[in-house]
């Protein structure tokens, strides 16, 4: 019976929606037209059928709500009741507690209090009379009671039952799963280069093979040969024949072995990644919700904000079945309410503004979802005011983000990025919903984390657009990885247009900033080592080809200057928050076929930001870079020391590596620019305590800075550095890059 019941709660909840959706299409009609004659008839009809539904799935709430709105609408046909913005204010309302109680009856959650709304709908209703009265069940009857107003049964039976088509699990386990998922993509790889390694190994069998052929008419003068003459080195009793003759059966064996392996590795490989793939893309719907299972509630929320500041709005909510991955929409679910919040308390004027400026009373807050690519796209757009290009201008010159002059001529693009800046609010007054300047701030944060984009454009024909573009799913990406300088770096390939290799000389360079024309449009050009902070001299722009990578983000196209362009990959991104790099510049990192990481960047954050000056293309080799500070990095793990190196130089330092402290010492020995060094404790050969004694003991080198990073977290461990002469002990299980900068900072 319980599987019955969900079956038909299931079949309802998506009746009713149709059912509320039609009505509430009617009342905007009314709205936007007052003139125009809604079909009645067609409403009642919907009532009706949703009180039937309601009977049927046993949800006597929805029923009675049903029943009196079915009334309502019969004293608005006979002309009892007037169908003025007071009644439809009753009529919403009665709408959002029946979708609150059908909320309430299939997922949990708070009671629903129906009582007030169901006392004017009663009043409307009871002027024309009302349709027959609802019939309860004879149980209910014959024990004199009827349901309680505020408790409708949920779908979930008491017991914990559940259907048996599905299983409950826990969250941890099934996130272990999607990581055991993920973590195959890699492998696969792997096997993929171990293809290319064998593909090696026969070719060089091969050149071996031809090589004995080439000797083996040397070996077999003066000896005897069998009937063929070439079969074989048939010298009986000689010990030298009998070796070589041994040596040419196991060389033979050796490359019938090779090829067999060779193709049973392709056989293996084939069926690895058939099944991987399946696998990985099964794992992903797992993960894969529509944005119902956060935003079904959203509407609700916009009206109940509007009625609190007494302005009307009316909710066209879209798209709700659209998926994507579960953690995505959880992390938006936050963003979207600080957006709506501010369309309805910023954007939307009173119903008397609205009036007076020759608009329908009620506004309108549209959210929509969509699925565009491989990208999520969330839009709140409304019909109100729209941005005050004045009123931002001025406030951005008096909190010293723009000069006067620059602010005049500032294009509204760059104005109005300027309102996602902390702080920046152009409201007279702060209330509980708008006005401190953090709810948009707290927005391009998120969605910057989530490797999306968010912008704020005016609409056309009045009112504002909020678009947030994020990745369907952060289970796994496809990657671009490219060379700049020393190190390999990676990008997301969603956002990445495409890659080309172009001569210097063919860009235009007679502009504010070098550009390439690319589908009729001018694409700036800037290296990706100058945006990242390295030192060294940029492209000279001597006709040699220039490898690029055309990033879009926002809307926006840039095209970036890299070393080279390397493979394209699925790959595993760790989360900057687990290996405690800047979330703001890094997405992660991802390893690479050598056990060493290469850091995965944001895209948000190299697309440069409206008005905001590129660095140039080129630039001499600035001698102050070479006085920057000198860390050595000593540390024996390949990924920490690539790890740290990313990070030093990214924030201009310079880096030189070791792999345990007797090299540091060595190193120490050799250059004589060292400004402080960077070392693990658990090395061979000499450990950090060693290179600490050794460095704080030597005169020159005495008052060298020196910080630990360690995974000893013991106070001793930690009292023992410090009393040798440490400067810093900072442990790796919490590492954060932020306190390794600012104790760098710090010493120097």
């Amino acid at each position: 019976m319980n599987d019955i019941r969900t079956r038909l709660l299931a079949a309802f909840d998506l009746e009713h929606k149709e059912h509320l959706a039609a009505i509430r299409e009617s009342l905007r009609a009314v709205e936007k037209a007052p003139a125009h004659h809604p079909d009645l008839v067609e409403i009642h009809r919907r009532a009706h059928s949703l009180k039937g539904a309601a009977r049927a799935v046993d949800l006597p709430e929805v029923e009675r709500l049903s029943h009196w709105l079915e009334a309502a609408f019969i004293a608005i046909q006979r002309g009892t009741v007037p169908f003025d913005a007071a009644a439809r204010d009753v009529v919403r309302r009665a709408l959002d507690a029946i979708e609150d109680v059908v909320a309430w009856a299939t997922r949990g959650g708070g009671e629903v209090d129906i009582a007030e709304v169901l006392a004017e709908l009663t009043r409307m209703g009871g002027e024309g009379g009302g349709p027959e009265p609802v019939q309860r069940r004879p149980a209910a009857a014959e024990a004199g009671t009827a349901p309680p107003a505020a408790a409708p049964r949920p779908a979930r039976s008491v017991d914990g039952r559940e259907s048996a088509a599905l299983v409950r699990i826990r969250s941890a386990g099934l996130e272990r799963l999607f990581t055991a998922a993920a973590g195959l993509l890699p492998e696969i790889e792997n096997q993929s280069a171990l293809v290319a390694e064998l593909r090696e190994l026969r070719s060089e069998w091969r050149a071996l093979e031809r090589s004995w052929h080439a000797m083996r008419p040397r070996l077999l003068r003066g000896g005897s040969h069998d009937a063929t003459g070439a079969a074989g080195i048939s010298f009986a009793g000689d010990e030298t024949a009998l070796r070589l003759s041994s040596f040419e059966r196991r060389f033979r064996a050796l490359g019938a072995s090779l090829d067999a392996a060779h193709r049973a590795h392709d056989r293996h490989l084939w069926s690895l990644r058939r099944w991987g793939s399946g696998f990985q893309d099964e794992v992903r719907q797992l993960r894969m919700l529509p944005a119902e299972s956060q935003f079904s509630n959203l509407g609700r929320m916009i009206r109940d904000i509007s009625r609190a500041q007494g302005k009307e709005v009316e909710a066209d909510i879209r798209g709700l079945e659209t998926q994507a991955d579960r953690v995505v929409l959880q992390r938006l679910k936050d963003p979207v309410l600080h957006i709506a919040r501010n369309a309805v308390s910023h954007g939307v004027e009173t119903p008397q503004e609205r009036v007076v400026a020759g608009k329908r009373a009620a506004a309108t807050v549209r959210f929509e979802a969509s699925v565009v690519g491989r990208r999520l796209v969330l839009r709140v757009e409304d019909d109100g005011r729209g941005p005050n290009r004045e009123a931002i201008a001025r406030h951005a010159v008096e909190r010293g983000l723009l000069g006067a002059d620059e602010a005049e001529s500032a294009p509204e693009e760059r104005l109005l990025d300027l309102i996602f800046e902390p702080g920046f609010s152009t409201a007279p007054t702060a209330n509980e919903y708008a006005g401190r300047g953090m709810g948009l701030a707290i927005v391009r944060r998120e969605v910057t984390r989530l490797q999306g984009s968010v912008t704020l454009a005016a609409r056309e024909g009045g009112g504002t657009v909020v678009t947030v573009e994020v990745p369907l799913s952060l289970l796994s990406q496809r990657l671009a990885f490219v060379a700049v300088q020393d190190d390999i770096l990676a990008i997301p390939s969603n956002d990445v247009a495409r890659v080309l290799r172009v001569p210097a000389d063919t860009l235009f360079t007679d502009l504010a900033a070098p550009t390439i024309r690319l589908e009729e449009e001018d694409v700036p050009v800037t290296p990706l080592a100058a945006l990242l902070g390295y030192d060294g001299a940029m492209p000279q722009g001597n006709g040699a080809p220039l490898a690029l990578v055309i990033l879009r983000t926002a809307g926006r196209r840039v095209a970036l200057v890299v070393d080279a362009l390397m493979a394209t990959r699925d790959s595993v991104v760790t989360p900057a928050e687990e290996v405690g790099i800047d979330a703001a510049r890094f997405l992660g990192t991802v390893l690479m076929d050598d056990g060493s990481p290469a850091l995965v960047l944001n895209p948000a954050a190299l697309s440069p930001r409206p008005g905001m000056a590129l660095p140039p293309l080129v630039r001499p080799v600035d001698e102050s870079a070479r006085r920057r500070p000198h860390i050595l990095v000593v540390d024996d793990s390949i990924t920490t020391r690539t790890l740290e190196k990313s990070i030093l130089e990214a924030h201009g330092y310079r880096v030189t590596l070791c792999v345990d402290g007797r090299e540091a010492v060595e190193t120490l020995g050799e250059l004589e620019d060292v400004n402080l060094i960077i070392s693990d404790v658990e090395m061979p050969r000499m450990d950090g305590f060693a290179l600490l004694q050794a460095v704080k003991g030597n005169p020159m080198t005495s008052d060298l800075p020196v910080i630990l990073v360690t995974s000893r977290a013991s106070d001793e461990d930690r009292e023992r550095g410090l009393d040798l002469g440490a400067d810093a002990y900072i442990v790796k299980t919490r590492f954060d890059q932020n306190e390794l900068l600012a104790g760098i900072r710090r010493l120097l």
